[in-house]
């Protein structure tokens, strides 16, 4: 099987992301270019049906953030700063509407500091094109099935 890449444009420039093999419960991107480090992408549950696991949940990191924190050297950062972040995207699917909800968590850095403008909108991009992407892959309903149940 081939990587998947996508190449998603952001306010600091082009990111590749490059999903790895489907792990049990989750899609890990590595990513280069504008920003280092990787994004780990997992299904999740919607706020009105929290026994259902129907959306997508991705968090900065190579680990899942509900069950984990991952070590801060671990974490991604833009390429010309040292700076690593922690967030997360959550993708829900609408039933009654057109498009996809999303949800963006706090993101900050590993200082405790909210990121720039620029910054959160270039996390926000990466974060929601991997969601994206796994949303629309044939395996998501397996990796749906193997979801795990947040702590």
């Amino acid at each position: 099987m081939t990587s998947e890449s996508l190449t998603v444009d952001t306010p600091a420039g082009t990111v590749r992301a490059t999903a790895g093999p489907r792990q049990d419960d989750a899609v890990v991107f590595h990513l280069d270019g504008a920003m280092r480090g990787s994004v780990h992408v997992t299904g999740t549950h919607h706020p009105h049906h929290w026994d259902q696991f129907t959306a997508v949940r991705a968090c900065l990191g190579p680990v899942n953030a509900y069950q984990t924190t991952a070590p801060d050297d671990a974490l991604p950062r833009l390429t010309r700063g040292r700076t690593r972040y922690h967030g997360s995207l959550t993708l829900y699917p609408d039933d009654y509407a057109d498009r996809p909800q999303v949800s963006v968590y706090p993101m900050t850095s590993t200082d405790g500091h909210e990121p720039s403008e620029r910054t959160a909108a270039t996390l926000t991009a990466v974060l929601r094109a991997c969601a994206a992407h796994i949303a629309q892959r044939d395996d998501l309903p397996v990796l749906l099935d193997l979801s795990p149940t947040p702590r």
